[in-house]
């Protein structure tokens, strides 16, 4: 699932989430069988990023407990 952020750091920021977490709350409770989840995130940042046009570049940030910023999964962000 992807969505704009409704408090946006940067001119286009989306969040990316996956609908069914399979437990996975943080990234460092990571396990292998969270590989192939991890992964298709990855991909739909991709197709996010060619529907926006960010053919420049963009950043991928993920935030991973009360020190790593805020608890979201996964955003990404061009400038």
């Amino acid at each position: 699932m992807a969505f704009r952020d409704v408090n946006p750091t940067a001119p286009v920021h989306f969040l990316v989430i996956p609908k069914n977490r399979d437990g996975l709350s943080l990234l460092s409770n990571a396990e292998d069988k969270h590989e192939k989840m991890l992964g298709h995130l990855m991909v739909v940042v991709a197709k996010v990023a060619r529907q926006e046009n960010l053919s420049e570049g963009y950043r991928v940030v993920i935030n991973n407990g009360k020190h790593g910023c805020k608890t979201r999964s996964l955003s990404f962000f061009s400038s």
